[in-house]
């Protein structure tokens, strides 16, 4: 049989001590393959806290001595493995020192590591050897093992060299929860914990007083913080029983949901934007929607995980079962022109089966995409094996991001039922009138490149070349008779994402239209004398194409649409003529519209010409529109709002299945070995009935078997919580990664909430609810002596808040912030207004100035080229892959931004009026006010006297600048009871200034 390597899963046991045949015979004698092998040896580092963690595990086996998990593995993954491990491909001189047999094999009498027998293995007088040519790792390679290193490996190979298989790839078993800990301890995390604190010589702390407590677990379970009526009340009472009370209040909020999507949407590498050069819009917010209401609905991450990775592939799927596989969708598309679309689409099938592993297994697949995984246990093979799974969808890279899903959007269903139920009423009402348009067989020809296309509806869709500027020429022939007007329609295009326009955001801007009479080679022109449109915009109204009409100071045309009134709708414009034309016998006309716009592209992607013989139709569609039945319907309309066409996942049919090859290299050009659908073999089977597709992986992933999902899962909850995972690598659990700092602690939490049916708020709340959790944060200096990061928590934690949190808390307590779940996305002040594309023209930045521009931050627009510039500082992902951790930063541009940030002023002069309306006579109680509204805790005597000092300096420099002090209050843009006047704004300005410091503290800014 083959070699049983380190890596393979066992569920019998974890120690190998009998030998075998190595997986490849060597060609030439150990003896001069290893000084070959050694010199070419790649080194890695390895986090010094590895070695910290000696003792961390259990002991090495019942045998006792050194453990190999714990002690050997740190130092052969960071000298040897890179050259000496799984890939054959890459291995040097077919020497394998991962495996006992690999390890162990004797050619002609050289054996690298001779069990029992240090001195004998010719692995250990190559570390122990003082001569440059031989000595491993050699000396060009910049590492050198200590003598302590040199040691362990003799002692245990001397105690019989014992293997042991990886941590991670073993299923995960509860283990007795420790009794240490006393009355301390609450529940089982606490047992454990105390174990830990007393192997290290850590005592822990006293409980975090009542307002520190509730501000703590306010954010962590919501995002949001508790008013200080709040704190105050929990104050009085700070009972555990109490606490817990106010635990499951949190965990029931609907901003619950909000705040954990946040990660998620990491994972996913969710944004509103398409990606690469273009980064083009993309409608998929429905789906972020559906992870805020799964986790508010606490939907088992079982279920969770199938829905998302094969919801499609359920029997009898919901809309939102369906919707729910746009988790996948996530990945980008290359909409440039030129582009080779399969080579884009097999990119964003590798992405999504790195992500799905990555995620749920917390492994670096993407290590094996063009050779066999150096570290862990996938060969390149399986890569493609489980590759195949992935590559029977439908998507293409194409640029209508086909398949889609219409769903209406959540949260409004009675509001659009009632209002759907309405229109039907009254269209019932509506009398039956001829339809007055004619639409006749039509042609059209761009003058700068781009390529029209006439579609069997008669519409002219645009597709190719995106000059910045274009006309487009329309030539029809129209019956004989009288003609009396023209309608221009503007119609969503597949070919250009569903939008009306050829732009990111969809919109387009008509500088000018006309028509001739053609004869012959003659054109004779046709005057118009009246517009109207159901689309007004207020300043490039329709009125500005006809000249003599609206002679306003700007005419830079009819623009149609900002992105946020619909700019997937179907627009239409109607133009009468200023003089009928009698045609006597068929006519061809020409119509033409120009794009010229002083701003960017904004080129129309699909419209069709019609034209009629009713009288003054612009006048007869003006008064139309105006009709109140009519008024009515269009107002019902907008109030339900258009269906969202999502992209989604679909199966291709069992007659267009495709074949999967190994790719050489990782190139999709090269195709190796055709390849059959698998799951990662080293691991866990698939499981009995599964079916080999989508929805097997997912099953397979959460089968109480798989070693690693609920691990990954548990310890990236709690990385949320404590501010780092037991294992901090979230991203890599297998041997690059740092092992964890309480590995019992970690397998009980997993098996734990296998068997709680995958309930993550019921593990979240034990976790909260632990004595660990409601420690204080302030350390002692024996404390931050053996435990400066706190990994062992010693002490409550204390970290900088997320990205969003570091906003949404800002408009908390400022009152500002809005409730309201849900929807499109929004577009609260960002300092930068224009973002550029390299070949879509960018977009325009244009402010929500309702209460959308404080709403959350999950529902910020994020553009992946360029994100919001205060999330990005704050260490938000830009999603263009997945991220499974955010490594914090502190930074200069951090406290510029929290001092200057639009946002932060406005929370700053909210937070002002409300210090003012409580003492409007008294600074320094307004002072006081405003900290305790921010810290959610009284305010301590020494903070007041420097926040004065300011006050009063500012407000002797606002007393003496009226117009600085009405700019610095805010004027009267924010939404208060309290008016700006000329008599309280130097008041106001002052506790501006102040408010922004307050919310600078760095206790405001960390939890």
């Amino acid at each position: 049989m083959g070699s049983l390597s380190i890596f393979s899963y066992s569920t019998k046991s974890q120690t190998v001590v009998s030998p075998g045949t190595p997986d490849k015979k060597p060609q030439e004698p150990l003896a001069t393959m290893l000084p070959t092998s050694f010199h070419t040896l790649r080194s890695r580092s390895i986090p010094q806290l590895c070695w910290i963690l000696l003792g961390a595990f259990p002991a090495a086996s019942a045998l006792g001595g050194i453990g190999f998990n714990e002690e050997i593995r740190p130092i052969i993954s960071k000298n040897c493995i890179g050259c000496h491990g799984p890939d054959d491909g890459d291995r040097k001189a077919d020497f394998r020192i991962d495996t006992f047999e690999g390890a162990t094999y004797d050619n002609d009498g050289v054996i690298g590591i001779v069990p029992g027998d240090a001195e004998a293995s010719e692995v250990f007088k190559r570390i122990a050897t003082a001569d440059p040519d031989d000595v491993m790792p050699p000396p060009e390679h910049g590492h050198a093992l200590s003598v302590d290193e040199i040691e362990t490996i003799r002692q245990w190979i001397n105690e019989g060299a014992r293997y042991e298989t990886h941590w991670s790839f073993v299923k995960p078993t509860k283990s007795s929860v420790p009794t240490a800990g006393g009355a301390w301890a609450r529940n089982e995390i606490d047992g454990f914990i105390a174990e830990k604190h007393a192997k290290l010589g850590l005592s822990h702390s006293p409980q975090a007083d009542a307002y520190e407590l509730l501000r703590r677990v306010s954010l962590d379970l919501t995002g949001i913080p508790p008013t200080y009526n709040q704190a105050q009340a929990f104050a009085a009472d700070p009972s555990l029983e109490n606490y817990e009370k106010q635990v499951d209040a949190l965990l029931s909020s609907p901003h619950f949901g909000e705040h954990w999507a946040a990660m998620w949407l990491d994972l996913a590498r969710y944004a509103d934007s398409v990606g690469y050069s273009g980064d083009e819009h993309r409608d998929i917010w429905p789906w972020r929607d559906w992870v805020i209401n799964a986790f508010n609905k606490n939907m088992p991450f079982d279920q969770f995980t199938i829905e998302q990775l094969a919801g499609d592939l359920l029997p009898d799927p919901t809309p939102d079962q369906i919707l729910a596989t746009a988790f996948n969708r996530n990945t980008l598309s290359n909409n440039e022109g030129g582009t080779n679309d399969e080579e884009f689409r097999v990119i964003a099938v590798k992405d999504r089966i790195n992500t799905t592993v990555n995620v749920w297994m917390g492994l670096t697949m993407r290590c094996a995409e063009c050779h066999t995984h150096k570290y862990d246990p996938i060969r390149h093979e399986e890569y493609y094996s489980f590759y195949d799974l992935f590559n029977q969808t439908e998507d293409n890279d194409r640029k209508d991001d086909k398949p889609k899903l219409e769903i209406r959007p959540r949260g409004r269903e009675k509001e659009i039922s009632q209002a759907l139920a309405e229109i039907k009423k009254l269209e019932a009402k509506r009398p039956e009138l001829p339809d007055p348009w004619i639409v006749p067989a039509q042609a059209g020809k761009s003058r700068d490149g781009a390529k029209l296309k006439t579609l069997p509806d008669q519409s002219i869709e645009a597709s190719g070349k995106n000059p910045l500027h274009d006309e487009y020429t329309t030539t029809f022939k129209a019956k004989a008779g009288k003609l009396t007007g023209i309608r221009l329609e503007l119609l969503p295009s597949q070919a250009n994402g569903e939008s009306i326009g050829r732009t990111p955001d969809g919109a387009t801007l008509i500088t000018k239209v006309s028509m001739f009479l053609k004869s012959g080679e003659s054109l004779t022109p046709v005057m118009f004398s009246d517009a109207a449109a159901e689309y007004i915009h207020p300043n490039l109204k329709i009125t500005n194409l006809i000249d003599g009409v609206d002679d306003d100071k700007v005419r830079f045309g009819w623009g149609v649409n900002h992105p946020r009134e619909g700019y997937r709708s179907r627009r239409e414009g109607v133009f009468s003529l200023a003089e009928p034309l009698d045609l006597a016998e068929d006519s061809e006309l020409v119509f033409v519209i120009n794009h010229d716009s002083p701003y960017t592209t904004l080129n129309t992607a699909r419209y069709r010409i019609s034209y009629t013989s009713a009288p003054q139709p612009a006048d007869q569609y003006r008064k139309n529109t105006l009709d109140p039945n009519e008024r009515k319907i269009r107002e019902l309309a907008k109030k339900a709002g258009e269906p969202i066409r999502v992209p989604i996942m679909a199966e291709l049919p069992q007659n267009r299945k495709r074949e999967s090859h190994i790719m050489i290299r990782g190139s999709f050009m090269q195709p190796g070995e055709k390849v059959n659908a698998a799951v990662l073999g080293s691991f866990n089977p698939l499981p009995e009935g599964a079916p080999l597709n989508r929805l097997g992986v997912a099953k397979w992933l959460v089968d109480p078997e798989n070693p690693l999902t609920a691990r990954v899962t548990v310890n990236r909850f709690w990385a949320r919580i404590f501010g780092y995972g037991i294992v901090e690598t979230e991203e890599d659990f297998g041997m690059q990664g740092l092992p964890p700092t309480h590995p019992k602690l970690l397998d009980w939490l997993a098996v734990d909430f296998i068997e709680s049916g995958w309930d993550t708020k019921a593990i979240l709340k034990k976790m909260v609810m632990s004595a660990t959790y409601r420690q204080s944060s302030v350390a002692s200096e024996a404390q931050l002596e053996l435990d400066p990061r706190n990994l062992f928590l010693s002490h409550g934690p204390r970290v900088r808040l997320p990205a969003e949190v570091v906003r949404d808390q800002a408009l908390a307590v400022s009152g500002l912030l809005t409730d309201r779940q849900f929807g499109k996305p929004v577009y609260p002040p960002s300092p930068v207004k224009r973002i550029a594309s390299a070949f879509t023209g960018g977009m325009t930045w244009v402010e929500n100035t309702d209460d959308d521009r404080y709403r959350r931050a999950i529902y910020t627009y994020l553009k992946r080229t360029s994100p919001h510039p205060l999330f990005d500082t704050f260490d938000m992902a830009s999603r263009d892959v997945c991220n499974l951790r955010r490594l914090r930063t502190n930074t200069p541009l951090q406290s510029f931004m929290t001092l200057n940030d639009a946002v932060f002023i406005e929370a700053a002069q909210s937070l002002a009026r409300k210090m003012l309306l409580h003492s409007p006579q008294a600074p320094a109680e307004a002072i006081s006010h405003g900290l305790e509204l921010a810290m959610n805790t009284p305010a301590a005597a020494a903070q007041i006297p420097p926040l004065l000092a300011l006050y009063e300096d500012s407000l002797a420099n606002y007393q003496a600048d009226a117009k600085a002090a009405m700019a610095m209050a805010g004027e009267n843009k924010i939404p208060s009871d309290l008016k700006v006047t000329e008599t309280n704004a130097a008041q106001l300005a002052a506790l501006s200034v102040v408010a922004n410091v307050i919310l600078n503290l760095d206790g405001f800014l960390t939890n």
